[in-house]
C-alpha cells in the first residue's frame, strides 16, 4: 500500500470539511470529502481509504448508521474510522461509536496536533497492515507453488520407483539367464572337448593335445567371467536388511578358505581385533577375501606377508589389508576398481579383472568407501569404511551368491 494513501472526510458541515482540509492538508494524504453518509458510501464503492474522519451527527443518515454500513462490506470492514462529535455527547454514544466499529472518538473542538497524530498512527498502521497483507498473499502464492512442486516431484518419484522395480526385475531375469543359459553352451563345449581328448587323445599329436588345453582353459575363463558379470549386476538388487557382523570372524573365515594358497606360498597372514557391523556378511566375506587373495597373489617372489586390521573411528569402521608385494604406481589407482582393468597378463598373474571393482561396490552398497596408499616395491594397503551403526533404510544386498565368483 502507498504510505500516502486516501483520507475520507464525512461531514454535513461544508466548514468543518474546510477546517479538517487544512489541519491535514501538508501530511501529504489524498483527501477526499462526503457531504453526507451516502456521499461516503458512494465513494466506498469504488475507492479504498485508509482512514475515515466522520462526524457522528448527520441528516438521513448518522456516522452510526454509516458505519455499520461500512463495516458491512467486505472490502472496507478494516479500514479504520475516527468519530467526529460536539462538545456535551454522553459516554453511552461513544460506547455505541465503539461497537459499530469505531477505533477513536475526538471531541469538538479538537486539538489539531492530536487530531494530526492519530491520522498518521493510523495511516502508518494501515500501511504496514497492507504490507502484511501482501506479504501473506505472496506466502501464500509459494505454498501453492511448493505443494505443486512436491506434488509434481511425488508423481516423478512414482514413476522413477516403477521404472527401477522394473530394472531390478530385469537384472533378476538377466542373473537368471547368465546363471543357466549363458553358462550352459560353455559346459557342453567343455565336455565335448574332455570327451575328445579322452577317446582320441592317443591319436592326436602334441599340437592338438595343447589345441583342446587351451580351449578348456579359455572356457573355463569364460565362465569365471560371466561369474564375476552376474556377481556384479546382483549387487544393483534389493535385498534385506542389513544384519550384525563380526569382521573379526569374517577374517577368519576366509583365511580357511585361502587355507590353500597361505600353505602353498609360505605366506604370513596376521589379523588383529576387528570390529563388528551392520552389513551382508557373504558380501563383507567377499570383500576380504578378494582383498586378502590380492594380497598374496602380488608378492615379489618371497613369502607373502599380509595384515589385516580395523578399529572404530568417529562412529565408523576404518579397515585395512596391508601387503609387501609389487605395489601399484599412482597412475593406475583408479585403473584398478573399474570392470576388466588389469595390469598384468594373465601369465604374470591369473584373475578376471573384476575383484577390485566388486570390492568398491560391496564398500559403497554399505555406505562405506575404498582407497588405498602404494608404491612399487613396497607394497600396497587398502583402506575402506563401513558403517558401525544401523542406518534406518539402507536397502543391503542378499543375494549370498552374487558375491561368490568374480575374482581380481
Amino acid at each position: 500500500m502507498d504510505p500516502k494513501g486516501k483520507i475520507l472526510l464525512v461531514d454535513n458541515e461544508p466548514a468543518n470539511l474546510v477546517a479538517l482540509q487544512a489541519v491535514l492538508e501538508d501530511m501529504g494524504h489524498e483527501m477526499v470529502l462526503a457531504n453526507s453518509g451516502r456521499d461516503a458510501l458512494r465513494h466506498l464503492m469504488s475507492d479504498d481509504f485508509s482512514v475515515i474522519l466522520m462526524d457522528v451527527q448527520m441528516p438521513t443518515m448518522d456516522g452510526f448508521e454509516t458505519a455499520t454500513l461500512i463495516r458491512s462490506r467486505e472490502r472496507s470492514r478494516r479500514t479504520p474510522i475516527v468519530f467526529l462529535t460536539a462538545v456535551g455527547r454522553s459516554e453511552n454514544e461513544m460506547f455505541r461509536g465503539y461497537q459499530v466499529g469505531a477505533v477513536d472518538y475526538l471531541v469538538k473542538p479538537f486539538i489539531p496536533e492530536i487530531l494530526r497524530y492519530k491520522v498518521a498512527v493510523l495511516m502508518d498502521l494501515q500501511a504496514k497492515t497492507g504490507e502484511l497483507k501482501a506479504a501473506n498473499e505472496e506466502l501464500l502464492a509459494l505454498n501453492v507453488s511448493l505443494e505443486e512442486r512436491v506434488r509434481a516431484r511425488t508423481e516423478e518419484l512414482e514413476v522413477q520407483g516403477r521404472e527401477l522395480a522394473r530394472s531390478n526385475e530385469e537384472l533378476s531375469q538377466f542373473a537368471n539367464v547368465a546363471s543357466h543359459d549363458l553358462q550352459e553352451p560353455l559346459r557342453s563345449m567343455s565336455t565335448y572337448l574332455y570327451l575328445l581328448e579322452r577317446d582320441s587323445g592317443a591319436g592326436l599329436g602334441p599340437e592338438a593335445r595343447s589345441h583342446i588345453a587351451s580351449a578348456l582353459e579359455a572356457a573355463k575363463r569364460m565362465r569365471q567371467l560371466i561369474g564375476g558379470l552376474l556377481a556384479f549386476s546382483r549387487l544393483e538388487i534389493p535385498g534385506r536388511q542389513a544384519q550384525t557382523v563380526d569382521c573379526g570372524q569374517i577374517v577368519r573365515e576366509v583365511l580357511q578358505v585361502l587355507d590353500g594358497v597361505i600353505v602353498e606360498t609360505e605366506a604370513q597372514v596376521t589379523a588383529g581385533d576387528l570390529p563388528t557391523v551392520p552389513g551382508d556378511p557373504a558380501m563383507l566375506r567377499q570383500l576380504f577375501q578378494n582383498l586378502v587373495d590380492n594380497a598374496l597373489k602380488f608378492s615379489n617372489g618371497v613369502p607373502p606377508r599380509v595384515e589385516v586390521g580395523g578399529e572404530l573411528r568417529h562412529g565408523e569402521a576404518f579397515l585395512w589389508v596391508r601387503d609387501h608385494g609389487i605395489g601399484i604406481e599412482r597412475k593406475d589407482f583408479d585403473k584398478i576398481f573399474k570392470l576388466f582393468k588389469r595390469l598384468h597378463t594373465l601369465e604374470e598373474y591369473p584373475g578376471s579383472g573384476l575383484g577390485l571393482a566388486l570390492c568398491k561396490k560391496i564398500v559403497e552398497r554399505h555406505g562405506g568407501r575404498l582407497w588405498l596408499e602404494s608404491e612399487p616395491g613396497k607394497g600396497s594397503t587398502f583402506y575402506f569404511t563401513l558403517p558401525a551403526e544401523h542406518r534406518d533404510g539402507d536397502g543391503m544386498q542378499n543375494e549370498l551368491e552374487a558375491v561368490r565368483s568374480g575374482g581380481s
